[in-house]
């Protein structure tokens, strides 16, 4: 297909622009990528100390279950967010060279996904300090869960940046809906408050909660999410990742006349 074609002769422009994208980051910065282990370490020290009081969890099973939900989070949220941009802010390369467009919001994603793993390295040093009795085996399976996420990164990253730059409202009605679905995601709640209510229904119809369901076991050693979760979260990621070829497929490099 076209669109797989185009990004691989494109992948050593995209390498290129990626990396110099990771270091501008933290460009003359005392701690530079060290940034992207204390950032997620500080936010999960203040939201976990708050929360941890206010839902009356433990702080040793809390922390692990914040960090490995937030993580994930923030790279969805920097992935969609930052994928509104893509072709706006490469303009200069999309006009004034053949560049292929589809490798831009890759660009992106593959920014994000370097400082989500980065991210894991934080949590790991933490989990081992509060449980190291929960290290199992099971969390090698983390290793296939982020290809699958990074699909599901570079899918998002694609469709925002095509809405955005036909619809330029876009990008502050998808922060709108990111900020509805954080609360409707068990990200900072565990999901048996709302089983108990049986208002489980919540976030059993987001989609989202699958995709996190998959990362957080492994991550946290736990028994591994039934077969169904598995084949929801996959067949979100496919679904949103095909929608994304075809949809650039058709756009193509006819992007340049909306920037």
């Amino acid at each position: 297909m076209k669109y797989f074609k185009n990004v691989y002769e494109g992948r050593y422009i995209l390498w290129s622009l990626a990396s110099k994208d990771l270091k501008n980051r933290y460009r003359r910065t005392a701690l530079g990528i060290m940034w992207s282990l204390l950032t997620p370490l500080g936010l999960v020290a203040i939201i976990g100390l708050v929360f941890s009081v206010v839902l009356d969890r433990p702080l040793k099973t809390f922390i692990p279950f914040l960090f490995s939900g937030l993580m994930p989070w923030l790279f969805i949220v920097a992935a969609a967010q930052g994928g509104t941009n893509a072709f706006i802010s490469a303009q200069g390369y999309i006009k004034q060279t053949r560049t292929p467009v589809e490798i831009f919001p890759i660009r992106i994603t593959l920014v994000e996904f370097a400082n989500l793993l980065f991210s894991l390295i934080a949590f790991f040093i933490v989990y081992l300090i509060m449980s190291p009795e929960n290290f199992n085996l099971t969390m090698l399976l983390v290793i296939p869960v982020l290809m699958i996420w990074l699909v599901f990164g570079i899918a998002l990253a694609t469709i925002s940046a095509i809405i955005n730059t036909y619809i330029r409202d876009y990008a502050p009605l998808q922060s709108l809906i990111l900020q509805g679905l954080f609360y409707a995601t068990p990200i900072m709640w565990p999901p048996d408050i709302l089983d108990e209510k049986n208002y489980s229904f919540v976030y059993k119809l987001n989609p989202i909660y699958y995709m996190m369901e998959i990362i957080r076991k492994p991550l946290l050693g736990e028994q591994l999410p039934h077969m169904s979760i598995w084949a929801a979260a996959i067949t979100i990621t496919l679904s949103l990742f095909i929608t994304a070829v075809v949809i650039m497929s058709k756009v193509g490099r006819k992007i340049t006349f909306k920037l």
